[in-house]
C-alpha cells in the first residue's frame, strides 16, 4: 500500500481550509493551521511528516510572507515545498515568494483539477531532490567527495573491461600511524588530511589516460590507472609521497603503497584489492621503502588463511580452543583483582596457533561469532565451577568482537548464559574496543545500556588507540577504561604522551570511571602508573596469559605480587593535585575545545576552558569568556541552546545541539556542543562540554548541493527550446530569458513549428506555444501533437495573456504541462518552465528504472 503524503494547509479562513481539505482528502493526509503561530507549532511536532505546505499569504498577526521567511531560514523546513495562495496577480509579491523559497502558486477561487495538479507536481520535484541525495550518498564518500568503495570497484571493473588492450595497475594507499594524528591533533585534523589526499587525486586525474580512484574506509584509498612502463608507477608513488610531506602539520606523514600489476583481468576487483593489501603489509616497520609490488610469495598468506578456515569447525567441535587468563592487579595493594579471558588454539598434535593468525581470519569470515559464544560459555562454566568449589570469585572479562556487536540477539545470548549457569552478571565483565563503538555508535550504545541494566560492567578496551576523541567518554556509559601502554611508544622524550595519559586517568577518576592500564612490561611504567593514580594494571611485568590451572594456583595460593620497590612508590601524589592543577592536567593536552559549565536557575556560567577553546573562539582574556556565553549565540538558536543545558540537568545525562555563534571579530561560525552531566554542588550543576567547529561541514553541505545541481544541469550537453509565437518581440523576450540554458529555435506559427521539429528529427526538449496566432494556431498545433507520437512526449508550456481559472483548465485539457502569462516576468517564467523540465526529467528517470 502506497504511503499517503501529508499536506499542511495554513489559512485564517475556515471555508478556504475546508474547500482545500475536500479537494485533497481522498489522496492525502490533511493538517490545518489557522495562523502562522499555529503552523509553526504543528511543524515543530510533525515537520518530518509534512510533504507540502499550502500557504495563504494574507493573514492577520503573521502574514504568509513572514512565515515563508521563517521557513526559508530554518534548516528543518527548507526542503518542504511551499505552494503560495494568491488573490489576483501581483508580480512583486510573486517574486518575493520565489526569493523566500516558494515552489509554486495557486489562485483563488480554487479549481480542484489545478490544486491536485500543483500538489502532485511539487511532490514529484521534491522526491527528485531526495533521490538525487540518496544516489550521491550511495556512490560518493561524504567526507572527501570522491567515489566510495562500492562505486570505485564498479567503475574500475567497467574500465578494465572496456580498455582490454591497456596495462593497468591497482594501488592501495594508507597513512602510517594515522590513528596518532586523530589522538594528538583531533579528528578534525585527521579529516582534513583525508580531504587533502582526495584533493590531490582529483588534481592529478588529468595526467592519466584512464584512471579511477576512491576512498575505501578510514585512511585507506585506492587508485587504478593505465601505464606504459613501471617508472610511471614509481613516479606516482614519489609525487604522492612528496605531496604528503607538504601537508602543514608537525607530524611525519608517510603514505604506504601496496601495488598490484593487473595481469589477470578475470580476478574480481576485491581480489585485486586483497593482493594490493598484501603488498602494503610489507611496508609496516620498513623505514627504507614505503611501497611494495605484489608477488606470488605473498599469496602464501592466503594459503595459510585457507588452512585456518579448513580446520576451524573441527577445532571448535574438538575443543581445541583453550581459555587462557591474564591477571589484572590492583596497584594499591599489589594483589590480583580479576583477569581477562583470552583464547589460544592448541591443535591435536600440541601445536599452538597464535591469536594474531586466526582471530583476523575469523573476523573476516564471521566465524568469530561462534568462537565468541564458545569462549563466553566456557568462561561461565569456569565461574560456576569456582563457585561450586566454594572459592572466592574475582570478576573476569571476556571480549566482544566487532562482528558480535552487530548480532541483534547478543543481549539475549549473554544473559542466557549467565542464567544457564546461575552466575551473577557482575562476575562476567564485557570488553569491547573503542574502534568497534565508533563503527555503529547508536546501536552499540543501546546494546550496552541493556546489558548494564542487567548488571553487567562494560570495559572499553584500547581507549585512545583508535579513531577517537574524548567525546567517547561522554557519549557512552562505560564502566571501566582500558588504556594500552603502547600509547607511550615512540613518543620521544618530551613527555607529551605521558601528560595525555595522566590527563585521561584524572578525568576518568573525576567521572568515577576506573582505569586499567594494559601492556605494562617495565618497572618504570608501573611506577609511572602509580604516580598518576591508575588503579589497575595488566601486563607481562606482573604476569603473562596463562592456562586456567596456573591462574588458579597463582590466585588462590600466591594472591600478592611482591615488589617492594614498586610498593614503596608513593601513591599519595593525589595530594599535589589541587583543583586547579587537576583541571590543568585534564585540559592542557586536549586537542578538542572543551569547557566546564555551572548551571543554576536557568543561568549558565563558564568556570573553566582549555587552550583549544581560546584558539577556536579567538579570546585572549578569561574574563571575556565568562561574560560571553549567551550573548554570543545567535538569537534564533539561543532558546535551543538554553534548553539543551536544562535537558542535561533534568535528566542528569547527555545532550547535544548545533547553534550559530558569533566571534569577537564579527564572523559567524557553526558549532556542535556535546554536554554531559557531571555532578551537583549545592544548588549548582556541573556540566562538561566538548565543542566542534562544524562551519566547514555546513559550508561543504551547501557546496555539495550546488555541485549536485550543476551536475544535474550538465547531464544534457545542450537543451533545445522551440518558441512558437507570431509576435517577434515575444520570441525575442523569451530568448533573452532562456538563452543561457537552452539553444533557442523560433517559429511564427504552428506549421512552421512542425517543419522545424521535423528538421531537428524531433529532438527538442521544450516548446513554448502561443495559442492565438494566424495560420495554424496553438490549439490546432496541440491537436496535431496528440496524434503524433514523435511530438507527444515533448513538454509544452502555453503562452497566454489570460491568467483565469478557465485558462488553467484549458491548458490541462490541451495536454500542456503549464502556462506562462504575458507580459513576461523573468523570475516567474523561469520558475514555471524549470518546474516542467524537472517533472519531465523525473518521469523519464522513473521509466528508465522501470525498464532496467
Amino acid at each position: 500500500m502506497t504511503r499517503k503524503h501529508t499536506i499542511l494547509i495554513v489559512d485564517d479562513a475556515r471555508h478556504n481550509r475546508t474547500a482545500l481539505r475536500e479537494i485533497l482528502n481522498d489522496n492525502y493526509i490533511v493538517l490545518e493551521a489557522e495562523n502562522g503561530q499555529n503552523a509553526l507549532a504543528v511543524l515543530e511536532e510533525k515537520y518530518q511528516a509534512v510533504t507540502v505546505i499550502i500557504l495563504d499569504l494574507i493573514m492577520p498577526d503573521m502574514s504568509g510572507l513572514e512565515l515563508l521567511e521563517i521557513f526559508h531560514k530554518d534548516v528543518r523546513y527548507q526542503n518542504i515545498p511551499v505552494i503560495a495562495m494568491l488573490r489576483g496577480i501581483n508580480d512583486e509579491i510573486e517574486c518575493k515568494c520565489l526569493e523566500y523559497g516558494a515552489w509554486d502558486f495557486m489562485r483563488k477561487p480554487y479549481d480542484p483539477m489545478i490544486v491536485r495538479f500543483r500538489v502532485k507536481n511539487v511532490i514529484e520535484r521534491s522526491q527528485m531532490r531526495v533521490d538525487d541525495e540518496l544516489k550521491y550518498r550511495a556512490e560518493y564518500d561524504v567526507l572527501t567527495g570522491i567515489l566510495n568503495k562500492s562505486k570505485f570497484f564498479y567503475n574500475t571493473r567497467n574500465m578494465l573491461n572496456i580498455f582490454g588492450t591497456e596495462d593497468f595497475v591497482f594501488i592501495r594507499i594508507d597513512i602510517e600511524k594515522f590513528q596518532l594524528i586523530n589522538s594528538f591533533f583531533g579528528m578534525d585534523e585527521g579529516d582534513n588530511l583525508l580531504k587533502y589526499m582526495a584533493d590531490y587525486l582529483q588534481n592529478v586525474e588529468k595526467e592519466y589516460r584512464y584512471i579511477t580512484y576512491g576512498r575505501i574506509e578510514a585512511d585507506i584509498f585506492a587508485v587504478c590507472f593505465s601505464y606504459e612502463n613501471e617508472k610511471e608507477i614509481t613516479d606516482f608513488v614519489k609525487k604522492f609521497t612528496n605531496q604528503m610531506e607538504k601537508y602543514p602539520l608537525d607530524f611525519d606523514i608517510t603514505p604506504f603503497f601496496g601495488i598490484y600489476l593487473v595481469k589477470n583481468r578475470d580476478l574480481s576487483i576485491n581480489e585485486m584489492y586483497d593482493k594490493a593489501n598484501l603488498a602494503s603489509k610489507n611496508c609496516k616497520g620498513n623505514y627504507i621503502q614505503n611501497y611494495f609490488f605484489y608477488t606470488k610469495e605473498m599469496s602464501e598468506e592466503i594459503i595459510k588463511e585457507q588452512r585456518i578456515i579448513n580446520n576451524m569447525k573441527n577445532a571448535l567441535k574438538n575443543e581445541e580452543f583453550v581459555l587462557y587468563l591474564q591477571p589484572k592487579y590492583e596497584l594499591q595493594r599489589n594483589s590480583i583483582a580479576g583477569a581477562e579471558v583470552l583464547v589460544r588454539w592448541i591443535t591435536a598434535d600440541g601445536r599452538m596457533i597464535s591469536p594474531g593468525e586466526f582471530i583476523p581470519v575469523f573476523e573476516r569470515n564471521g566465524f568469530i561469532l561462534k568462537l565468541d559464544q564458545y569462549v563466553w560459555e566456557k568462561t561461565c562454566q569456569l565461574l560456576a565451577g569456582w563457585r561450586d568449589e566454594g572459592r572466592k570469585i574475582f570478576p573476569v572479562s571476556v571480549n566482544i568482537s566487532r562482528v558480535s556487536l552487530y548480532n541483534p540477539k547478543i543481549v539475549d545470548v549473554i544473559c542466557g548464559l549467565t542464567e544457564k549457569y546461575n552466575i551473577p552478571p557482575e562476575w562476567l565483565q564485557l570488553e569491547l574496543t573503542e574502534s568497534a563503538y565508533t563503527g555503529n555508535p547508536k546501536a552499540i550504545k543501546e546494546m550496552m545500556e541493556q546489558l548494564q541494566k542487567k548488571g553487567f560492567s562494560i570495559l572499553m578496551d584500547d581507549f585512545g588507540s583508535g579513531y577517537s576523541s574524548l567525546n567517547v567518554l561522554k557519549d557512552i556509559a562505560v564502566d571501566v577504561l582500558k588504556i594500552d601502554m603502547k600509547f607511550l611508544d615512540g613518543s620521544g622524550d618530551d613527555g607529551r604522551s605521558e601528560n595525555i595519559l595522566a590527563s585521561v586517568v584524572r578525568m576518568a577518576k573525576w567521572l568515577n570511571m576506573p582505569v586499567v592500564a594494559e601492556g605494562a612490561e617495565r618497572k618504570e611504567q608501573v611506577s609511572f602508573l602509580h604516580s598518576i593514580g591508575c588503579e589497575y594494571v595488566q601486563g607481562f611485568y606482573f604476569a603473562r596469559p596463562m592456562p586456567v590451572k596456573k591462574y588458579e594456583k597463582l590466585l588462590y595460593e600466591q594472591p600478592y605480587f611482591e615488589d617492594d620497590e614498586t610498593r614503596r612508590t608513593s601513591n599519595d601524589t593525589n595530594a599535589i593535585w589541587t583543583a586547579n592543577m587537576q583541571m590543568e592536567m585534564i585540559f592542557s593536552n586536549m586537542m578538542q575545545a572543551a569547557a566546564i559549565y555551572e548551571y543554576s536557575d536557568g543561568n549558565i556560567e563558564v568556570v573553566r576552558v582549555n587552550d583549544a577553546y581560546f584558539d577556536m573562539f579567538g579570546y585572549h582574556d578569561t574574563d571575556r569568556v565568562h561574560k560571553e556565553i549567551e550573548g554570543s549565540i545567535d538569537h534564533v538558536d539561543r532558546e535551543r541552546f538554553m534548553d539543551t543545558f536544562a535537558q542535561v540537568v533534568e535528566n542528569q545525562s547527555t545532550a547535544e545541539c548545533e547553534v550559530k555563534r558569533f566571534l569577537e571579530s564579527g564572523r559567524e561560525i557553526w558549532i556542535k556542543l556535546r554536554l554531559k552531566y557531571i555532578n551537583r554542588v549545592g544548588e549548582r550543576h556541573i556540566i562538561f562540554g566538548c565543542i566542534d567547529d562544524i562551519t566547514v561541514q555546513r559550508e561543504m553541505d551547501n557546496e555539495l548541493a550546488k555541485y549536485r545541481l550543476a551536475l544535474m544541469e550538465e547531464e544534457v550537453n545542450e537543451k533545445i527550446m522551440l518558441v512558437v509565437d507570431d509576435m517577434e518581440i515575444n520570441r525575442a523576450s523569451l530568448e533573452s530569458i532562456f538563452e543561457t540554458d537552452y539553444r533557442i529555435l523560433q517559429a511564427g506559427d504552428g506549421e512552421e513549428a512542425l517543419r522545424i521539429l521535423e528538421e531537428q528529427n524531433y529532438k527538442v526538449d521544450m516548446i513554448l506555444l502561443d495559442l492565438m496566432m494566424p495560420g495554424m494556431n496553438g490549439q490546432t498545433f496541440m491537436q496535431e501533437r496528440k496524434n503524433d507520437p514523435r511530438i507527444l512526449n515533448i513538454p509544452v508550456v502555453i503562452i497566454t495573456a489570460d491568467d483565469t481559472t478557465e485558462q488553467q483548465v484549458l491548458t490541462m485539457e490541451l495536454g500542456a504541462s503549464d502556462y506562462i502569462v504575458k507580459p513576461f516576468i523573468p523570475e516567474i517564467v523561469t520558475r514555471r518552465v524549470q518546474n516542467v523540465w524537472d517533472s519531465t526529467r523525473r518521469k523519464k528517470e522513473v521509466l528508465q528504472e522501470h525498464h532496467k
